[in-house]
């Protein structure tokens, strides 16, 4: 029997040529460089333009990857050596790596709840603070309202990392409008796979820097030519994304509204499956989730991995979204970048916490039938799995 593959967000087969009219039509000309000869729109163009409507911004550009993207934006923002970055501690090291690529200090914030921030570190951090990086779980919404208070007070910009989150809203709205800077990602696991690729939005002068950072520091004039004599030019890397990437997400962004209603009716089937037999973390506004993960708690992070073997043995996918704070990894602790800080700011909640959350993926591919699979196999081994947080 072949296994329940919920993590496919996007499958080729399963699409018909009408669903993908931009990918056909990169396919048709063979123009896969963004920067398109002729008549035709270069995808890459209409992508950041949908985007920087989504998320409320000026403009957007699109890059290489998410992690990417982050890098860019607090490059942008002038984050440089020696500044704090507070990241939430509840997150993929990709996040912190971000910080660490351009100089920063990544400072972590710790949890309040499985799915909210605790921004006790703003005032560990005594005002010395150069952005704040808030991060989307699992297709679920960060409330950010307070961390856009608390940015606004210290005049510090707010990036919000929707990697993981588009689609997904909470009671302070859709995840990346309330930032400064939004990133989002199209690698394979996300609500939007292009396999790999990223974007950036945010005001207009920002995404300028950020174009040029990811366009070899070009100036671009008509045409698209390059121009590096311009004085806006700088000495930048070449971390561009593809047409055929861009018109894979594009059609992919067209058509969320279909995938978000697909993915939270097998939500739902989920949910009712499992009844009041399971303890499922709800986000603080479940009909905003995206549908794409189920949260689940273990008793303990041993219990986490028993559970996780024992439904894979059923041919059902669940996992530990991040086993480890990005503190704990020995790449951070050789790197003497959090030397620094004091063991009052080690994320107390988020290291007990995190190697127990499991979650349980169903994409919109997955049919009742699987969804009936995956709710029979947590059933059948929900001892290892927690009443309460």
């Amino acid at each position: 029997m072949a296994v329940v593959n919920p993590h496919q967000f996007f499958e080729l087969p399963s699409e018909s040529p009408d669903t993908l009219p931009y990918f056909h039509a990169v396919l048709g000309d063979g123009q896969l460089f963004r920067y398109v000869e002729g008549d035709r729109e270069s995808a890459n163009t209409a992508l950041e333009r949908h985007f920087a409507d989504y998320f409320g911004k000026e403009a957007a550009v699109a890059v290489a990857n998410g992690t990417v993207g982050l890098r860019l934006a607090l490059q942008a923002a002038g984050v440089g050596p020696g500044d704090r970055v507070l990241v939430s501690a509840y997150s993929f090291i990709a996040c912190a790596m971000a910080v660490a690529a351009v100089g920063a200090v990544p400072v972590p914030m710790d949890m309040d709840t499985p799915l909210t921030v605790d921004t006790t570190a703003f005032k560990a951090a005594g005002g010395a603070v150069a952005a704040v990086m808030v991060v989307h779980v699992q297709g679920h919404a960060v409330p950010a309202g307070r961390l856009r208070e608390l940015c606004d007070a210290l005049g510090v910009p707010l990036i919000e990392d929707v990697c993981q989150g588009v689609g997904a809203a909470s009671p302070d709205g859709r995840a990346g409008r309330l930032a400064d800077i939004a990133v989002t990602s199209f690698q394979q696991s996300k609500q939007i796979a292009s396999g790999e690729g990223g974007l950036v939005a945010g005001g207009a002068e920002l995404i300028e820097r950020v174009y040029r950072l990811s366009d070899l520091g070009a100036v671009r004039h008509g045409g698209g030519l390059p121009d590096w004599d311009d004085e806006r030019a700088v000495l930048a890397d070449n971390l561009r994304l593809t047409e055929l990437q861009a018109a894979l997400a594009l059609d992919q962004a067209l058509a969320l509204g279909d995938t978000l209603a697909r993915q939270r009716a097998n939500r739902a089937r989920l949910r009712e499956a499992l009844g009041s037999a399971v303890t499922v973390l709800h986000s603080e506004h479940p009909a905003g989730d995206a549908g794409s993960h189920t949260l689940l708690m273990a008793r303990t992070a041993s219990d986490a991995q028993r559970f996780c073997a024992a439904v894979q043995a059923e041919n059902v996918v669940a996992r530990v979204v991040w086993k480890k704070t990005f503190r704990e990894y020995g790449v951070f602790r050789r790197s003497g970048l959090t030397d620094e800080l004091s063991s009052q700011q080690w994320p107390k909640t988020a290291v007990a916490l995190g190697p127990r959350i499991l979650s349980v993926p169903v994409s919109k591919y997955v049919p009742e039938s699987g969804v009936a699979r995956v709710a029979e196999a947590v059933l059948n081994h929900r001892h290892h799995l927690a009443r309460e947080w």
